[in-house]
């Protein structure tokens, strides 16, 4: 009887050869599987920046949107001016409710467990603006598209402009 042996393959658990794990045998001595830190003590060090900033972004949007209104406000009237305040809400309110998910997950999970909840953080958010979009459109009257659209495009640009305003990443590790 003739018995083969194993192939050197990363889905065969029985390729190993001399004692040798074949991770290192493909990825050498110094590798590190994905999702694991060299140094466990240290996992919370960059999410404290990270949340800081995140939160640092969500004062000034916040402030940014009631500034914008009152300016609307000021110069073209109420409609236009509540409708401002109502686009900026309509992009604060998910923002908000996807930050606190991401913050509040648990710096000492996985990396996949990690990337679900953003994924899924991610999705509520796109759903929870289209609602918020649809009850805004079907329940306010009068309405000023341009003020409500325009703050929030504002909102969204500040989102994507701050971490080079604040010349670092946002999500630099």
């Amino acid at each position: 009887m003739v018995v083969e042996a194993p192939t050197l393959s990363p889905y065969n658990p029985q390729s190993v050869r001399g004692g040798e794990s074949l991770q290192r045998r493909l990825f050498g001595a110094g590798s590190i599987p994905v999702g694991q830190a060299n140094n466990p003590n240290n996992k919370g060090l960059t999410t404290q920046k990270q949340r800081t900033q995140i939160r640092a972004l969500m004062l000034s949007q916040i402030v940014l949107t009631l500034i914008a209104s009152a300016i609307i406000w000021l110069s073209a009237g109420t409609v236009a001016g509540y409708s401002a305040l109502l686009g900026g809400l309509i992009y604060l309110i998910p923002f908000m409710y996807q930050a606190q998910r991401v913050l509040k997950a648990d710096p000492r999970t996985g990396l996949r467990q990690s990337v679900r909840e953003l994924y899924k953080s991610e999705i509520w958010k796109m759903a929870l603006t289209m609602v918020l979009f649809g009850s805004v459109f079907s329940l306010v009257r009068p309405l000023e598209p341009f003020s409500l659209f325009g703050v929030f495009i504002l909102m969204q640009l500040i989102s994507w402009l701050a971490p080079l305003i604040q010349n670092q990443k946002l999500l630099k590790n």
